[in-house]
């Protein structure tokens, strides 16, 4: 008996990486999408006036969070 196979296509993963999401979702599976605590998303996405995002977009927004210079 054969099995069924699902390939997945180049275009497939990019239609469902571009996928946005809603802001409160991201935060709410920010440790298993992003590795990261909430309050590191919430630092990440503070004054944005987006209210949705991809994930390749908040994952950028996260490093560039994580690499800021903290003034004293």
């Amino acid at each position: 008996m054969k099995q069924g196979t699902t390939k997945t296509t180049g275009k497939q993963i990019e239609s469902a990486e571009a996928a946005s999401y809603p802001q409160e979702e991201l935060i709410a599976q920010s440790q298993a999408l992003f590795a990261c605590q909430p309050e590191v998303l919430i630092g990440a996405l503070h004054g944005c006036e987006e209210t949705e995002f991809t994930l390749e977009a908040a994952n950028q927004r996260i490093q560039n969070f994580l690499q800021r210079k903290v003034l004293a």
